[in-house]
């Protein structure tokens, strides 16, 4: 907003003081620190963007091009190696198993952010609202999420509360699956469980007037399947890879 306000303000006198090229290389700047800050916004979702951009339904919602899906690859790429690293060192035992959910959810920030840098200001927006629509009330653990929709102090903390103990359950269904306790098919059911009781959970916790809000701000609806939909095949975006 700071950035746009200047533009608008500025632009007369730029166009009379400074020649083409100066105010192209001022543009691109603007463009560029704008972009920074709409991705330094997101890049605390509880999903990893790296992993959601790679879906083929996210990437047509978007208007992805060519060199855009080649980065995004790359990154993709380089985060699930360092996921899987990070997750195999994470199975010796319980303490292992934290350090690596903190691990997991540091690594998954950074290139969350990496991934927004990627994308156009329009597109970082429709990615927003892609979210809300498919990972529903989990994004609000987003610090991002809640200052925009103005929640108090006890609805943040409750929402925090809710994050920890759907991760501690998470952790614990992770724990049963690497001892051979549970199948793989019993965890990804027990993760989407848990997911969607938490999901539903977290949007209980919004006023109704905050709820006529999240709605808003999901825009237009997409085909995209929510997460929690067994045939959405993007359990990964929580698991790390």
């Amino acid at each position: 907003m700071f950035f746009q306000t200047l533009r608008v303000i500025h632009l007369s006198t730029l166009i009379s003081a400074m020649c083409r090229p100066a105010l192209l290389s001022i543009a691109v700047l603007l463009i560029a620190l704008t972009s920074r800050l709409h991705a330094d916004n997101g890049s605390d979702s509880p999903a990893s963007l790296a992993v959601l951009l790679g879906l083929d339904g996210v990437r047509q919602e978007l208007g992805i091009t060519p060199a855009q899906c080649g980065l995004l690859d790359s990154l993709q790429a380089d985060y699930k190696k360092q996921a899987k690293n990070i997750m195999a060192i994470g199975q010796a035992d319980q303490d292992a198993a934290l350090r690596a959910d903190w691990d997991i959810r540091s690594l998954r920030k950074q290139y969350n952010s990496r991934s927004l840098s990627v994308l156009t200001a329009d597109q970082q927006q429709r990615l927003m609202e892609l979210q809300r629509q498919m990972l529903g009330g989990s994004l609000l653990s987003s610090v991002a999420e809640q200052k925009l929709l103005g929640l108090s102090a006890q609805q943040r903390q409750q929402l925090a509360s809710l994050a920890s103990s759907s991760q501690a359950q998470a952790t614990s269904v992770n724990a049963q699956s690497q001892a051979g306790q549970i199948s793989d098919f019993r965890k990804g059911i027990e993760l989407r469980r848990i997911q969607r009781q938490t999901s539903d959970q977290m949007m209980a916790l919004l006023t109704p007037d905050q709820k006529k809000q999240w709605k808003i701000l999901s825009g237009q609806k997409s085909g995209m399947p929510e997460i929690h939909d067994p045939n959405a095949r993007t359990q990964s975006l929580f698991e790390g890879y």
